[in-house]
């Protein structure tokens, strides 16, 4: 696991959305560093792979990665 000290825009990881934003946003942490995942709300309790794109102090905003996979509107997944 990914210390929350090391952590730097870019990177990428798993992470295991725990419970939607109220925009709607996915949410998940690393340690006490909240991280907040576009495009994931209807995938709480899943792992998957995010890349952060933006650091604060105490949180960050993340994407969903995945070279192999496209998000559709109700929250499916599909290989492409």
């Amino acid at each position: 696991m990914v210390d929350e000290r090391e952590l730097e825009e870019g990177m990428e990881f798993d992470l295991k959305v725990e419970a939607k934003g109220a925009r709607g946003e996915g949410i998940g942490k690393i340690g006490n560093f909240v991280i907040f995942i576009n495009h994931a709300k209807t995938r709480i309790g899943n792992i998957y792979k995010v890349k952060l794109t933006k650091m604060h102090r105490t949180f960050g905003y993340a994407e969903l990665s995945g070279a192999n996979e496209k998000f559709i509107g109700n929250g499916s997944v599909i290989e492409l």
